[in-house]
Order: C-alpha cells, then sequence, then structure tokens
C-alpha cells in the first residue's frame, strides 16, 4: 500500500521492478562516456532501485518489507528498506528516519547514490534537507573519474564538501590495480574546485615510492598555485636532467611558472615563464639563467625570449618580440631538437600597425642576433632602424580599373667595418635609408569560364647612402613592369569506381615583361631570389623586396586538373605542370651571381591525392632541361592513418640547384597488440651516410596508467656534434604524471600523432 503524508510517500512490502537497462544505456544514466576500448564499460556500480511513482521535486518515496510509521515522529524501515529524495537513493538493512528533522540513521549494507557519487558503508547518517551523510567504513566510487577507494570516515556535503579519513584511492579496476595512493585525510571543496590531502604515500603494485606530508590539487581545469609534477631525463652533454615547477595562479588573467632545473654535468639553472591575457592583449616572458656552467668553464648562461601583442584605438595593434642569448652555443647546449639548435637568428622586433579602409600602415624597428657561428660578417642581417611601410589598394571590382600603392621607407644599419687600403680608411659597409614607391594599376575581366588581367606597375627607388667606399651617395631608379594574367576553367562530369566526380582542366597563360635596367651601382639591403616553384611561375618579379628588379620578357605555360567528388565536394586528387619560357636573357642579379641564358626554366610538376582509402599521397619534382644534373628537386611524401592513433609517414627530398641534399624520413606510431604502440623516426642524409635524428620508443596505455620510453641520438651543431638521451614518461590516471613529457615533442615529430596519453 501508499501512504502520502507531508509530501512522504511510503510503499511497504511492495516488489521493486529492474530498469532492465542495456550496457549503453547504463553508461548514459552513469552520465560518462566509457566506450574506450581501455575501459570497461561497467563501474562495477549495483543498479538503482527503480521507483514506481511520479515524484516532484522534494518528495520522499520509502519502502521497505516491514514498516513502523509513526506520523510526524520517528519511523522504522527494515528489510530491504529504500529511501529516495531528488538525485539522492540510499538502500540498508535498517532505516531509522526522523521526519521531524528530516534525517535518517542506516545500519546493515548500506548503498548511497546520486549523480557523481556511489557508496558502500556499514552504517550512515543522512540529513535530506541539506543534503549532508556521514559513512563508516566506506567503499566508494566517483562516476566521471573513474575513481574508486576506502575510507574510514567520509563525510558527504552535497555540491559543497567532500571529508574522508584513513582512505584509499585509485582508478585503476580492483582485479588490476596498478597504483593506488593512501592518506591520512583528503578534503575535497567542491565549490572551490580544490582538494587537499595529508600524509600521502603513493603505491605501485603495493610498494610504496612515494610520500608528502601534504599535497594540494585542484579538482577541475581551473588553475591553481601549487607545484607541479617533475620531470627528469638524462643526456650526455648535461647528465641527469632534473625539474620541479611551481605554477603560481597570479590573477584569472596572469600566471607564472617557475622551474628550478638540475643539470648535473652543468649546474643548477632558473627558469621561468610569465603570461597575461586581456580583452585588447597578451603577453609571454620566458627567461633562463644559469649561473655558472661547469661545462664551459664557469661561464654565466642566459636566454630571455618576449612576446607581446596589444591592440589600441579601434584598428591599432603593437606587436613586440625579443630573443637573446647569452652565446652562441646556448642552443646548441641546451635544445632538444634540431629546429631549435640550428637557429641561425634571435630577432627582435617592435611593429605598430594600423589600418584603415583599403589602407594600411606599419612602422617597425628590427634587429637580430646570429647564433649560427659558421655565418660571416658580411652575410648577417641588417637592422632597420626604422621602416614605414603603407599601402592602399582601391575597392577591388570586376572590369574596371583596380589602382594602389606599396610605399616604403626604411634606414638600414649594419654598423662600420673600416678598412685600410694604402693608409686610406674606408667603409665596407653599406648603411642608408632606402624610399620605394610602387604604384600599380589593373583591369581584371573575370566569369565562371575564365579571367584576364593586364596590370602596369612602376618601380621606383631612391637612396640616401652614408660614406662607404662602394656606392654613390644618392641612386636612384625607376622601372615600368608589365604583367598579363588569365586562365580558362573547364570541367566534365565523369564516372570512376562507381563515384561520380567533377573533372577539370584549368590551362593558365601569365606574360612579363620589365625592361632591362643595370643596377650594380645599387646596394643589396635585404633582397634575395625566390626559390622556384610552382607558384613562382606567376610573380611579377622573381626577387624579394626592392634592392632588385628582374628584367624579363617571358611567358609562362602551365595547366592544373582537379578531381572532386561531386556528392561530397572534396578535391581527391590535382595535378599541376608548369614552364616559364624566355625570351630574352636575364642580366639583372644578386652580386656574386652571374647571367641566365637559359631559353627556358626547370619544368615544374606537383601533384596530391587521396584517391587511396588511407593515404594521403604527394610529390613534387624540379626538372631542368639546361643543368646537367636535369633533377634539380623531388620531393615526395605519403602518409598512411587508417584510424586515429595509427600514422606512418614517408619522406624523401633531394636539392640539386643550390645545394647538394638528398634525405629520407620515415615516422611513425603503431598499436602492434593491445595497449601497447610503438613510435619512431629516422631523418637520414644520404650523400654524408649519417642519420640526422633518429628516436625510437614504446608506449603502453591502459584505463588507468600509462608510460612512454624514448630513446634519442640528434645533430646540436653545425660542427656534426650529436646528444643523445633516454626520456620516460609515467602517468597514472586521475592523479599524476611522472618524467619528462614528450607528447609536445612526438607531436612535431611524427605528423599525424594522436595519442590521450
Amino acid at each position: 500500500m501508499k501512504l502520502v503524508l507531508n509530501k512522504l510517500i511510503v510503499l511497504i512490502g511492495a516488489s521493486v521492478m529492474s530498469l532492465g537497462l542495456t550496457p549503453g544505456a547504463f553508461a548514459e544514466v552513469l552520465g560518462g562516456d566509457y566506450t574506450s576500448l581501455l575501459c570497461p564499460i561497467s563501474l562495477g556500480i549495483p543498479e538503482r532501485p527503480y521507483v514506481d511513482a511520479e515524484l516532484a521535486e522534494g518528495d520522499t518515496f520509502m519502502t521497505a518489507d516491514e514498516a513502523d510509521l509513526i506520523e510526524h515522529g520517528i519511523s522504522t524501515l527494515t528489510g530491504s528498506a529504500e529511501i529516495t529524495r531528488d538525485i539522492q537513493q540510499v538502500t540498508a538493512d535498517k532505516i531509522i528516519y526522523n521526519e521531524p528533522k528530516d534525517t535518517a540513521d542506516l545500519t546493515g549494507d548500506v548503498n548511497y547514490w546520486d549523480a557523481d557519487l556511489f557508496l558502500n558503508s556499514n552504517d550512515a547518517f543522512l540529513k535530506f534537507d541539506n543534503g549532508v551523510g556521514e559513512f563508516s567504513s566506506a567503499d566508494y566510487i566517483l562516476k566521471e573519474s573513474r575513481g574508486r577507494g576506502k575510507a574510514e570516515k567520509l563525510v558527504l556535503d552535497i555540491g559543497n564538501r567532500t571529508d574522508m579519513e584513513q582512505l584509499e584511492y585509485s582508478t585503476c579496476d580492483p582485479e588490476d590495480r596498478f597504483w593506488n595512493f593512501t592518506a591520512s585525510s583528503l578534503t575535497l571543496n567542491h565549490e572551490e574546485n580544490y582538494g587537499k590531502a595529508r600524509n600521502v604515500i603513493l603505491k605501485i603494485k603495493d610498494i610504496p615510492v612515494f610520500y608528502t606530508p601534504y599535497m594540494s590539487f585542484p579538482l577541475s581545469k581551473e588553475r591553481k598555485s601549487g607545484f607541479l609534477t617533475p620531470s627528469y631525463g638524462v643526456t650526455n652533454r648535461n647528465g641527469f636532467d632534473f625539474r620541479t615547477p611551481y605554477y603560481w595562479n597570479i590573477k584569472p588573467n596572469m600566471d607564472a611558472t617557475i622551474t628550478p632545473r638540475l643539470l648535473t654535468d652543468s649546474g643548477v639553472m632558473a627558469m621561468g615563464e610569465f603570461r597575461y591575457l586581456h580583452s585588447r592583449g597578451s603577453g609571454v616572458i620566458n627567461a633562463e639563467y644559469l649561473p655558472s656552467d661547469n661545462g664551459r668553464g664557469d661561464k654565466h648562461r642566459n636566454f630571455i625570449d618576449l612576446e607581446l601583442n596589444q591592440q589600441f584605438a579601434s584598428t591599432g595593434n603593437l606587436f613586440a618580440t625579443y630573443s637573446r642569448v647569452s652565446d652562441k652555443f646556448y642552443f646548441e647546449d641546451f635544445g632538444s631538437q634540431l629546429s631549435v639548435t640550428s637557429t641561425s637568428f634571435l630577432e627582435q622586433r617592435a611593429d605598430i600597425t594600423y589600418s584603415g579602409t583599403n589602407w594600411n600602415l606599419l612602422t617597425r624597428i628590427q634587429n637580430f642576433q646570429t647564433v649560427n657561428r659558421s655565418i660571416p660578417n658580411s652575410s648577417r642581417p641588417y637592422k632597420r632602424l626604422p621602416q614605414f611601410v603603407f599601402n592602399y589598394n582601391s575597392p577591388s571590382a570586376n572590369n574596371e580599373i583596380n589602382y594602389g600603392l606599396r610605399s616604403e621607407a626604411v634606414y638600414f644599419d649594419k654598423g662600420n667595418n673600416i678598412v685600410i687600403n694604402n693608409g686610406i680608411q674606408s667603409n665596407t659597409n653599406v648603411n642608408g635609408l632606402r624610399l620605394a614607391l610602387n604604384p600599380y594599376v589593373s583591369f581584371p575581366m573575370s566569369s565562371e569560364a575564365g579571367f584576364l588581367i593586364p596590370k602596369l606597375k612602376f618601380n621606383y627607388t631612391r637612396y640616401a647612402l652614408e660614406d662607404n667606399a662602394l656606392f654613390k651617395s644618392s641612386p636612384e631608379r625607376l622601372i615600368p613592369s608589365f604583367s598579363l594574367n588569365s586562365g580558362v576553367f573547364l570541367e566534365r562530369e565523369t564516372n570512376l569506381f562507381k563515384t561520380d566526380f567533377i573533372h577539370t582542366l584549368e590551362p593558365r597563360l601569365f606574360y612579363l615583361f620589365t625592361p632591362h635596367d643595370g643596377q650594380e651601382d645599387l646596394p643589396v639591403f635585404d633582397t634575395g631570389q625566390y626559390t622556384f616553384s610552382f607558384a613562382s611561375l606567376f610573380y611579377e618579379d622573381r626577387f624579394s623586396n626592392t634592392d632588385r628588379v628582374g628584367d624579363a620578357n617571358q611567358m609562362t605555360l602551365a595547366i592544373t586538373s582537379q578531381l572532386i567528388n561531386q556528392e561530397t565536394g572534396v578535391n581527391i586528387g590535382s595535378v599541376s605542370l608548369g614552364q616559364i619560357f624566355y625570351f630574352r636573357d636575364r642580366k639583372v642579379n644578386l652580386p656574386g651571381v652571374n647571367d641566365r641564358d637559359e631559353d627556358s626554366s626547370a619544368f615544374v610538376a606537383n601533384t596530391r591525392t587521396t584517391i587511396i582509402d588511407d593515404w594521403n599521397i604527394g610529390g613534387d619534382i624540379q626538372w631542368n632541361p639546361n643543368n646537367s644534373k636535369h633533377t634539380e628537386r623531388i620531393t615526395a611524401h605519403a602518409t598512411y592513418n587508417p584510424s586515429p592513433g595509427k600514422v606512418v609517414n614517408f619522406a624523401y627530398r633531394v636539392i640539386r640547384d643550390v645545394a647538394d641534399i638528398e634525405q629520407s624520413d620515415i615516422s611513425l606510431r603503431w598499436p602492434f597488440r593491445k595497449n601497447w604502440s610503438v613510435v619512431g623516426r629516422w631523418n637520414y642524409a644520404v650523400p654524408e651516410g649519417r642519420s640526422l635524428e633518429l628516436f625510437g620508443g614504446i608506449e603502453y596505455e591502459d584505463c588507468c596508467w600509462g608510460v612512454r620510453a624514448v630513446a634519442r641520438r640528434f645533430l646540436t651543431s653545425v660542427d656534426g656534434e650529436f646528444d643523445t638521451g633516454i626520456f620516460l614518461q609515467m602517468e597514472l590516471k586521475g592523479l599524476a604524471g611522472i618524467g619528462k613529457k614528450t607528447v609536445d615533442f612526438l607531436k612535431q615529430q611524427i605528423p599525424g600523432y594522436q595519442s590521450e596519453f
């Protein structure tokens, strides 16, 4: 029978129906996503009893085999006793319910459920009005984190606080518990999202491996000040490398990480990172300082790297970056990968930009620190003190005149290099001001079937040079340039492999004419020649920046073909071919480069395709009939990625025109059995017969822990010196990671690398 007493619903001697949930529905009820192959779907939580009543918020439902009910008093429920109130549900052998105080004493096989927690204990005391409960000898399961354990005493204040005494905790399944920790007390503050524990002992396979008298940790992704997980590694240059970072949550929009770093062969380094973020700007400062490097004659070593971005006014922006090291060996000694150890220059720059309708303005101050010891003084970059750039472009319009202007004024400074010849002093460095004005006018004509764009541009440059032994003080130059860019779009429908595609054919013709003007009387501050590629077939000048304007009378012929899935719109493959035909020898060059008298450029081709399932294949080739080596450049790559976590990359590169480079590159991350994966990369220089980067490692991951070990050997200096290291990382899921974090390194080194570990 059912009794309704002051919104109290009581059911005596009734059978309770099963929910009969499928595993998928069970996971949905738990509110978590446990479909990962690494974790069992079920947490082993007993099924909540079914409530055969429609309850409003605040209603109390009670059921038992026997009941001694006292209205507005103390009732006793025995035998399969159960109370349900909102998200709370509890069962026990015996329940004494105090209706005036809205409390319950429970004894004998107590089970408790709410939205986040399951508990089983010998006895308990609950206050339903405020959601407070006290349990003794409790087994608990945290649904979201999959954490579980035991506590001699557990006090629960729903949504506010949880306190435990003499407890143990782990995220591993009871049948295969790799790790757990014990503590004398634990407090979880759910309102402020932090926890603290005392007398913590971490055990792996029941063997104590770590003790701390106090530990504080966040309960969410919100930041909290405190020590982060230490990390360590071993290299042949620095010996044992140990770091203990401390995180300082200064403000919600500001933080810092301070890291003492012990290098047994070098000394103790102080490292720090400061970050800030607000609605109109952000900044990061990284600094490192080693007061006395035992490996470099007790020298002081330091590094600083600053970057900030600040918006102002409505469309203004300030960007600044400043990087500097104490010496040119710093990255070779402390860099962790080839892209760092091979750094040639560190930039120090400040930009102020402002933009309006169809125009923009840049003001820049720029300097570089040269850290590559093989670069001579004559090849080091100039300072820009300062640089002003103003650009204007009329609104783009079809079948109308379009016009614009790119202008620049910049002062270049490299200091003085005084040479005495026959008693006469002269400065071989050229410093001075460069003014460049590049107005243009064009008349684009385009439609869905093709386009035709004639364009006329003027290149005016004037210099104001300081006293030097090479050039006049005020040389200037004015050179016009005409280009005609055109193309046609052709397409047809086709069917391949029982799939409908759109097949395109896109021929292009590009003509460029720039008269010859000898420019040997002009300095070269920052101008270089573009690397030849398919894109450069359509450049209006073969030189970057304005110290040189390339003479040209040439025609580019190119064609591109694409295959597009008609249903999905995905481009599954493309091929592009092109070549330049020269009607006149090119005489304008950079200093030390001879005239070019070929009738045609190298033949350029590139292709990309995903037509084979799970494969992404591409390549480029540059074949020059005028060069004795013919094949000047080859790049080829293939990526096999059948599913997340499985990837193999193949790459091959040959460069013959400017250097003799031939390299192969293989990288992978591949599971070879359940929970186990292998990772590795081999970057090999063929002519030298040596490995530039070689590492291999193994990963193990299951539901509650993971471990990764990587052994590595890589090039660190221009002298061909190598460094070797072994790095180990372990993660106890739901607790912490131990060792050197390698996941960022693997993502950089293995394209397509994915791992939840």
